[in-house]
């Protein structure tokens, strides 16, 4: 007959029941948590390893998302430069075929007039360009916090300082053109010059040939400064292609540490819902009252 030392208590088959129980609808909470959220990780002790990577991509993400703004509206600023340069040169182009025609000794005076009328239109035209604005900034007044650039007299009213933004670790761009950069120095400027022309074409013709030479320093200055504004456009479009695709490259990093593998899980959760099963039935066979329990 077996020695009562290596007879097994009923509470302590009752207790590793009950805790084996535990344990499996444990398993079984964790395996349905996933298959609703679709994710691996929803605590630190799920993978303390795996979820100090995934709060460093988060951080990255949201690192890239900042950057993705600032792309953008680097994009923006110098976009609008782009096309208000572009629109300056050839306004100038215009300035630099009617002052030969004025030049032209067969020029009489009433033609004279009309051209001067038109430089003045230009020159008018050319003030609105240089006050063109983006997000309610005035993209040549520099630092500047009014609403223009240059008054309706042509004179600079701007700051002229440098407005970068921060598009990749490490990495700054400046987004604006200075008006005294592109249009010259106040006093000195390209609508001072204009202003001259026109001034000449009704009263000097004679001063033309040296004001045209001028007006093609001017228009060389502002292609210059369009050249500067394209080489910057292409650099942030071109960081703008890599922050798209290392913000891909991150979420897809983040997603395999996160996410759970659904057919994985689904797979899982039927096996431990038949695990459960057999741990309710086996719980249920140890703890079934004995007539001891009845006499109590």
């Amino acid at each position: 007959m077996p020695s009562s030392d290596f007879r097994v208590p009923n509470q302590l088959l009752v207790n590793n029941s009950l805790s084996a129980l535990q344990q499996s609808f444990a398993k079984l909470t964790d395996l349905q948590d996933q298959a609703s959220s679709l994710k691996r990780l929803r605590k630190p002790s799920d993978a303390p390893a795996d979820v100090v990577s995934a709060m460093q991509l988060h951080a990255g993400i949201d690192r890239n998302v900042q950057y993705t703004r600032n792309l953008s509206d680097a994009q923006g600023w110098l976009g609008n430069a782009d096309n208000a340069l572009t629109t300056t040169v050839t306004q100038l182009q215009r300035v630099n075929d009617l002052v030969v025609q004025a030049a032209n000794a067969s020029t009489d005076a009433n033609a004279r007039q009309g051209i001067a009328a038109e430089i003045d239109s230009i020159r008018n035209t050319l003030i609105g360009v240089a006050n063109t604005q983006y997000a309610g900034r005035p993209i040549f007044a520099g630092t500047a916090g009014g609403n223009v650039a240059y008054d309706a007299n042509g004179q600079y009213v701007g700051v002229s300082s440098a407005v970068e933004r921060n598009i990749a670790p490490g990495q700054r761009v400046q987004v604006n053109v200075n008006g005294d950069t592109v249009f010259g120095q106040p006093g000195n400027d390209l609508f001072t010059t204009l202003a001259q022309i026109s001034q000449a074409v009704q009263t000097n013709p004679a001063q033309l040939s040296a004001l045209q030479a001028t007006l093609g320093g001017r228009t060389t200055q502002v292609q210059n400064q369009l050249a500067q504004v394209g080489s910057q456009f292409l650099r942030v479009q071109t960081m703008q292609t890599q922050n798209t695709s290392n913000g891909l490259t991150m979420k897809q990093n983040l997603s395999s540490i996160e996410d759970a593998d659904i057919a994985q899980v689904m797979v899982q959760l039927q096996s431990q819902q038949v695990a459960y099963q057999a741990a309710l039935a086996a719980t249920a066979r140890a703890i079934q009252p004995s007539l001891t329990d009845f006499l109590k």
